[in-house]
């Protein structure tokens, strides 16, 4: 069974290295068109990625009894990933005020960070 480890991990660490290094553009001194195109393709890159893998989050949480607690999951993951992956922080003001259950969160979709916004 451990022959399989090599089988899957070095082809996704192959697969993962120019994530690594438009990450590293996104964060480093480069000049700030470089670097915005850069944070740009890992927020979509992550925003696509974590859509795709929502469905097994969907499968996952019907078995589980919870089917109404997916799209909260696929935001904290999707939040949890681009806020280290780009080392942006949200900070809310007020968040005392979300802790009343039932609520509606509402977004006016002026950027593509309003989905971040929603997952924190």
């Amino acid at each position: 069974m451990s022959f399989l480890i090599p089988l899957i991990v070095k082809p996704l660490a192959y697969a993962s290295l120019p994530l690594f290094v438009v990450q590293r553009i996104a964060v480093q001194r480069t000049p700030s068109s470089l670097r915005y195109y850069a944070r740009l393709v890992i927020y979509v890159t992550t925003l696509f990625t974590v859509a795709s893998c929502s469905f097994v989050a969907a499968v996952g949480m019907t078995i589980l009894g919870r089917p109404y607690d997916t799209n909260h999951i696929v935001a904290r993951m999707f939040y949890t990933i681009v806020h280290r992956a780009l080392d942006l922080k949200v900070e809310i003001e007020g968040e005392e005020y979300l802790e009343a259950k039932p609520s509606v969160y509402m977004s006016n979709h002026q950027s593509m960070i309003d989905v971040l916004i929603l997952g924190r």
